[in-house]
């Protein structure tokens, strides 16, 4: 997978999921709680993102100061949390827990709708140099 397709992948959902938690954390948060009962789901889900971070990863594993290499730091900050998923997935629900709380939903809707953006930006500056 190249890092423009992992970009807007990983960009798109951060904003999908940063923006109703900004704006409506409590239903988000019920929503959230209903999914990370489901260890189903929830090592699915690791799968899924470890086979995109490994497809970007295999294209180049290199970690640089540029837009590039900071894409792929976070293909294997990607490839590592959702290894932790696939493996130990409560226990990536209870560090969530003791990280931001029980209510600090509206700040991971914050930290995520940025990061969302930056992803989305950073496709697009990788996408003009071409």
């Amino acid at each position: 997978m190249d890092l423009i397709s992992f970009s807007l992948l990983v960009g798109t959902v951060q904003l999908l999921l940063g923006l109703p938690l900004l704006f409506q954390p409590d239903r988000v948060a019920r929503w959230y709680i209903s999914i990370s009962d489901d260890e189903l789901w929830l090592r699915s889900l690791g799968y899924l993102w470890l086979v995109a971070a490994l497809l970007v990863l295999f294209e180049d594993a290199t970690v640089g100061a540029d837009v590039a290499g900071l894409i792929r730091l976070m293909a294997w900050a990607t490839a590592i949390k959702s290894l932790f998923l696939c493996w130990w997935p409560r226990q990536l629900v209870r560090l969530r827990v003791k990280i931001y709380g029980e209510r600090g939903h509206r700040w991971m809707g914050l930290a995520a709708t940025v990061m969302g953006s930056l992803f989305i930006a950073a496709a697009i500056q990788l996408k003009e140099l071409g």
